[in-house]
């Protein structure tokens, strides 16, 4: 898809990072149609099958299923992804992705499985959603 120019891989040795950077010559038309196809693209469980995705699909097509229904939540609300990796925090397996905005679809309920947390922290973020899948914690942070 086009619209994986978008992606910087910033991954490092068994790090994984991608951090969503549009082109300079993108308006903000241009990048919520990306984020639309980015729901899509998550969305589509047949191309799940047999078929690569880039980095950062594949991580967030790894979660667990009830984090990435409300992934996909908020990406179909307008939310916009920021960052996503898999770097060993907050434990080994973790993944951990950022969007933009404060969560639009949450407020209005998430997933069994799935916490929400309100936490207004300048240093770490504002709110988080959460799932645990045996020792692994999987995060969504806006």
């Amino acid at each position: 898809m086009d619209d994986d120019l978008a992606w910087q891989d910033n991954s490092g040795g068994r790090l994984l990072q991608y951090d969503f950077a549009p082109p300079a010559g993108w308006s903000a038309a241009r990048i919520a149609a990306a984020h639309a196809a980015f729901a899509e693209a998550l969305a589509d469980r047949a191309a799940t099958v047999g078929t690569p995705a880039p980095g950062w699909l594949a991580l967030a097509r790894s979660l667990p299923a009830p984090l990435r229904a409300a992934l996909l939540a908020e990406l179909r609300a307008g939310n916009r992804l920021t960052a996503i990796g898999s770097t060993g925090w907050p434990s080994d397996g973790s993944i951990v992705v950022n969007l933009r905005e404060r969560f639009m679809a949450a407020r209005r309920g998430v997933p069994d499985g799935v916490r929400f947390r309100i936490l207004d922290d300048p240093h770490y973020a504002r709110e988080e959603l959460s799932h645990k899948a045996g020792a692994v914690e999987f995060l969504i942070l806006a």
